[in-house]
Formats: structure tokens, sequence, C-alpha cells
């Protein structure tokens, strides 16, 4: 099968040239009471990089980073793997004048913060503007634990940053254009409905049936309605349809919804949204199955690239 990555990683931007070495040593940050006054740092590399140990304080958040929630306690806990065995990656920063801004690592520093380390190692990298905004927006729009409408708004600046189409973000990014697509349409629902998808109250699936409403006066009401009621991707789909026929006069479609469990719509919509792609789940005491919708090879390459990660 064609090799279809979903991440190519930082170095495909950062840098035309084959990988160099790492450096011989990374430093390790230490608690704030027994930081050394001294510590020994790496050469710099032939690109000019060079690996520091750098007060938290001196280091700035990049502007173009599209997370917009941190989980509390993904953030704890990270800083109590921090206070066991250190920072194993450098952060990735850039020189801003006397500062360093990062393009990625923001959480490590975050977590560093509320571990007590008065100093983290960072991987210091000459930059141009550009290209520290497509790394810092790369790296996070790769991530898994990006909501929908932060990776709509990365791929939105990111397009706006390179200048380029759907179809090169996606080659950038190692994603199909239809996802890339698919994501940037969550950018047309209106505010109270993308704040529904960030908090998750509403997944993906749910809000790709909305934009077939006419109007955001539509979408508002059908979404609080699928809320307050816990209607499956299906079940909104099916009312969605019933709108769209009575606005147009047309007899409503015969739909026969069937009460499923809450259990089985929860998985069928946590697949939609880790796979980009239409799932479908059939349940039975005996049997079951899942389906999901492939658009051509690419796609199924692409799904089935994830799936055997997800091992």
């Amino acid at each position: 099968m064609v090799d279809r990555r979903l991440g190519r990683g930082l170095d495909f931007f950062l840098s035309g040239t084959p990988k160099q070495s790492p450096p011989a040593a990374v430093p390790q940050a230490t608690p704030a009471d027994t930081v050394p006054k001294a510590v020994p740092q790496a050469a710099p590399s032939e690109d000019g990089s060079e690996v520091l140990l750098l007060p938290v304080d001196q280091l700035d958040v990049s502007p173009y980073q599209p997370r917009r929630q941190v989980d509390p306690k993904e953030l704890q806990e990270l800083a109590e793997s921090i206070r066991a065995s250190g920072i194993l990656q450098p952060i990735l920063a850039r020189r801003r004048g006397g500062r360093f801004e990062i393009i990625a690592g923001e959480r490590r520093w975050r977590a560093a913060q509320l571990a007590g380390q008065a100093k983290v190692p960072v991987l210091v990298r000459p930059m141009s503007d550009q290209d520290s905004a497509v790394a810092s927006l790369v790296e996070n729009v790769q991530r898994e634990d990006l909501n929908a409408m932060e990776k709509a708004e990365a791929f939105r600046a990111l397009m706006h940053t390179l200048g380029t189409t759907q179809e090169g973000i996606a080659k950038h990014v190692g994603f199909e254009r239809s996802t890339v697509s698919n994501f940037l349409r969550l950018l047309d629902l209106p505010a109270a409905v993308q704040a529904h998808v960030s908090r998750g109250t509403l997944s993906m699936g749910h809000a790709r049936c909305l934009l077939a409403l006419p109007d955001n006066e539509s979408m508002i009401r059908c979404a609080d309605q699928c809320i307050r009621e816990a209607w499956s991707v299906r079940r909104l789909e099916a009312e969605v349809k019933s709108l769209l026929a009575a606005s147009t006069g047309a007899p409503a479609p015969k739909t026969k919804v069937r009460t499923r469990p809450v259990w089985l719509n929860e998985l069928e919509e946590t697949l939609v949204d880790s796979l980009g792609a239409p799932v479908a789940i059939k349940y039975g005491r005996k049997r079951s199955q899942i389906v999901i919708e492939c658009a051509g090879r690419d796609e199924l390459e692409r799904i089935y690239q994830r799936l055997t990660k997800a091992e």
C-alpha cells in the first residue's frame, strides 16, 4: 500500500536538508531549588540550531497556537511526569529579540511551571515568520487531542499564512483534501453551534448535518434540541431532512427512527470524529457490524493507516 502517513513531522517544514544528528546532550531542567548556576550548552549545529537550558519566563507562546483549551487534569499529569523524569524532548523555539517564541511544546512548558521547574531544555532554531507559523500550526493540527473547531481554525490560519488552497494544506499536513474541506466547513456554523462543538456537546458528525440547514437560526434551534434529547447523528439527519422538506412544501420523508442505546451513539460518533469519515454501527446481540464509508482508494488507505496505528 502507498505510504500515506498522517503526519510528516516538523523536519519536513523546518529544513530542506537531511536530518542533522542530534546534539550530544540535552540538558535537563531540575526543580527550582536545585538549578545549577551554569549548565554546559551544546554547540550550534550546521543549520544554526542549539539546545539551551532557558528560564521558563524567557519563553512566549506562539501567536499561531490553535489550541484554545487545555485540560487541567492532563496538564497536571504531565507535570507529575516531568517531576519524576524531567522533560525528555526539548521544546522547539526561535529567537525573538532577547526572548524566545515557542513553536512546539507549549503544554510541556506550562506543565514544567506547574512542576516547579525554573528552567527547561529548548531546541532553538533559526526560522522565518512563515516557517515558524507553518511548523507551529502543523504540529498542533496533527495532534489527536485538538477539538474539531481548533483544527478548523488551524487549517484556515495555514491557508492564510501559506496563501494556498485546501489541496495544498492537505499535502502539508498529510490529510485528504476532503478531510480538510470538512473541517473548514465547520467555520460556517454560527458561533453558538461552534461553541458546542468546541465543548464536545456536539460531535463533528452532528455539526456537518446542521450545515445543510438554510440559516443560522434553524441551526441553533436544531442543535439545542439535539443536545437536550441526546440525538444520534442518524436521528439528527432525519430531522434535518424533515425541516428541509417542510421549507420547500414537499412531503416529509418517512423515516423510521429507532431508539438506540446512548452508549452505542457515543461509540459511533467517537469513530466518526477519530476517522474523519461516516461510520455506522449495526448492533445485535449475537452479531454486530461497524461500517466505514470511504470515498475512493486514497480515503481507504488513509483510514487503514489510522486503524493500524491505533494498535
